[in-house]
């Protein structure tokens, strides 16, 4: 039987690797695809295509619901970063109103992957490595700064890739970016000491279905050389992470201190190595 899979964001990284891991499967599949521009590459590979409004529209949703319906697609799996928080807000109407299914997880576990302080404060309540973190916007960022020293990375909590990322070396500089409880300070991690990409599957039972970890190094805050890391011993924590958070599929972004890897950013979405990892 065909399975009819609809695929947002196929101009990005991640829509992309999910097509492609999915043209590889032996699964009887046929693709429909959308985004926001028209020069989007992957809209013109022979699959049925469609701009989309964009995410942050008033109607996105009901586009979709009704995209959904008219072809009769059994899958949505929502790829773009802007989009995963609605979409997880209103699964219940799409499933409902298409019975198709949607590939993300609960607001609550989404919530807790798009926001890096609440990642950090997940990882810390639930005694995992993690960055030491504070909201950007009282006195705590400046105990954090007197404690650690420099330098240290202010973001944006919900940003992505290497979007208002921040590397702070001096007072003067930290100072500029204080006062905006949109942005967290962070404990600097070296990146000479590793940056790691990781996508991990839970099943139904509750127990990991695979794993898969890459050394990666980056362009525009996206992977683009990555080498398959195969270490137990230092994917365990990260397993237990994914077991604690409950998340269908979770991409972990680390960065190694000492012997741990230690996350600075949770995807609850599947991620631009998605094609990679289904090679291995």
């Amino acid at each position: 039987m065909t399975i009819k899979v609809l695929v947002s964001g196929a101009g990005g990284d991640v829509g992309q690797g999910v097509l492609k891991a999915l043209a590889a499967s032996r699964l009887d599949l046929k693709f429909y695809t959308t985004c926001i521009s028209q020069h989007s590459s992957w809209l013109h590979m022979g699959v049925t295509s469609f701009i989309a409004p964009p995410s942050a529209d008033e109607e996105y949703v009901d586009y979709l619901i009704r995209l959904i319906r008219r072809f009769g697609i059994q899958v949505f799996f929502p790829s773009v970063d802007g989009e995963i928080t609605k979409i997880a807000r209103e699964k219940a109407r799409i499933e409902g109103e298409t019975g198709a299914l949607v590939f993300v997880d609960d607001l609550e576990r989404v919530s807790i992957c798009g926001d890096k302080f609440k990642t950090s404060e997940f990882l810390r309540r639930n005694g995992f490595a993690y960055p030491e973190s504070v909201v950007a916007d009282g006195q705590s960022a400046h105990d954090l700064a007197a404690r650690l020293g420099y330098p240290l990375i202010i973001k944006k909590r919900s940003g992505k890739g290497n979007q208002d990322v921040y590397q702070v070396n001096d007072v003067a500089e930290f100072r500029q970016r204080l006062g905006d409880p949109a942005f967290v300070v962070q404990e600097w991690l070296d990146p000479a000491c590793g940056e790691y990409t990781s996508g991990l599957y839970l099943g139904d039972d509750g127990e990991i279905k695979g794993i898969c970890t890459f050394r990666r190094q980056l362009k525009c805050g996206s992977t683009f050389i990555a080498e398959r890391i195969i270490d137990p011993v230092l994917e365990k924590p990260l397993e237990d992470m994914a077991r604690a958070l409950g998340m269908k599929y979770l991409n972990i972004q680390s960065m190694r201190r000492g012997s741990e890897l230690v996350p600075f950013e949770f995807n609850g979405r599947l991620s631009g190595t998605t094609a990679m990892g289904s090679k291995v």
